[in-house]
């Protein structure tokens, strides 16, 4: 006779469409129903997009934040949902949501870290050094991630790198160049990274601005949305006053990005901060050739002159160069992007990324 399921309470801030959020919406339709029943608690009530996702596969989802998310009620909530829930185990993302869990959990707390700490403001990183030692388990999303916080106090992180699962239809590639006016000659150029500190977006403007005085022809394409109400219009707004507002396109969010991916004759990753960024794994499993920067974690998936083209974080001109150097030799891009398409399939499918977490789960409730 089977054992009854265990209650899993998966917390992360917000359910808008980031790199950790998809994780779990994507990641939902692998989640082990038999063994665990899952629940998703968020406490940004703006942030809600991939709310719909996770209910259409039936994971009941709750908002605990009040009308300006965090506040003094929101562990007191986190704390009556554990316990009406009968909750066994709660698995809390990013710092402030694992600060929180480990203060209200009355069960053990598995924490997933997806960015390299010294990027989050200080007082984030005190709080999160300071509860550290009340996690049960600690994954992190990659080698520079765990180096990161390998000296924090508290159980050692195990590395699972983040997985994908990307299915785009050629029917959508096609509307994505529609949309933008393109041919199949033409040559676009895709990035998706949220508009925040540390993701590059002005290196990007930099880099695009150099590239284009030698290939006015090209397009390039940025989709992500702002952290802050006003990011995108500045971007936008910097791409004109450079001269580039009809070739560098900031989309902001769009729930087809990885349409614009595959549509895309070459990806680009142009930051100064990562953990294991989703998207650069999502391009690779689409066969597209990745020119990226060697932040965190990036350089275990693109290695250069293997699996893409890599240059130093913070360098415009290496980026736009890397880029040249891509469209200039079709042969070399083409098996670049076919090795990635196998590295990723290989090692960093989204079902192997949830049974390796799931086997934590099992461990910590023994």
């Amino acid at each position: 006779m089977s054992s009854a399921p265990r209650n899993i309470l998966v917390l992360i801030k917000g359910l808008g469409i980031g790199g950790a959020e998809r994780l779990i919406s994507e990641g939902a339709r692998f989640w082990d129903r038999e063994a665990f029943r899952y629940s998703v608690a968020y406490v940004l009530p703006w942030k809600d997009q991939l709310v719909p996702e996770l209910e259409r596969l039936g994971i009941e989802t709750v908002m605990i934040g009040g009308p300006r998310g965090l506040g003094p009620r929101v562990r007191g909530r986190l704390r009556r949902l554990i316990e009406e829930r009968d909750i066994d185990l709660v698995h809390a993302h990013l710092p402030t949501m694992g600060v929180l869990a480990r203060l209200a959990a009355p069960v053990p707390v598995v924490y997933t870290e997806h960015n390299l700490s010294h990027s989050y403001r200080l007082p984030t990183r005190w709080a999160a050094r300071a509860t550290y030692r009340r996690n049960s388990a600690v994954i992190a999303v990659s080698d520079a991630v765990a180096e990161g916080i390998a000296t924090w106090p508290g159980p050692e992180a195990v590395v699972i790198p983040n997985g994908v699962s990307v299915d785009v239809s050629p029917e959508s590639a096609a509307a994505a160049r529609l949309e933008l006016g393109l041919g199949s000659d033409d040559v676009l150029i895709a990035h998706v990274g949220n508009i925040r500190p540390g993701k590059g977006h002005d290196i990007l403007i930099d880099a695009a601005q150099d590239l284009l005085l030698r290939r006015p022809e090209l397009t390039i394409v940025s989709i992500g949305v702002e952290k802050r109400p006003g990011d995108l219009e500045r971007v936008r707004k910097r791409a004109s006053q450079t001269g580039l507002e009809n070739r560098l396109l900031f989309l902001g969010r769009r729930p087809d990005a990885l349409s614009f991916v595959a549509a895309a004759d070459l990806f680009v990753n142009p930051s100064e901060v990562e953990g294991l960024p989703l998207a650069v794994l999502e391009a690779m499993a689409l066969e597209r050739p990745v020119v990226a920067t060697a932040a965190g974690g990036v350089p275990t998936i693109v290695v250069d002159g293997e699996t893409g083209v890599l240059v130093e974080p913070g360098d415009p001109v290496a980026l736009s160069q890397g880029i040249e150097q891509l469209l200039d030799d079709r042969d070399t891009s083409a098996r670049l992007a076919r090795n990635a398409r196998e590295l990723v399939e290989a090692q960093f499918g989204l079902g192997n990324m949830i049974e390796k977490t799931e086997s934590i789960y099992r461990r910590v409730l023994g």
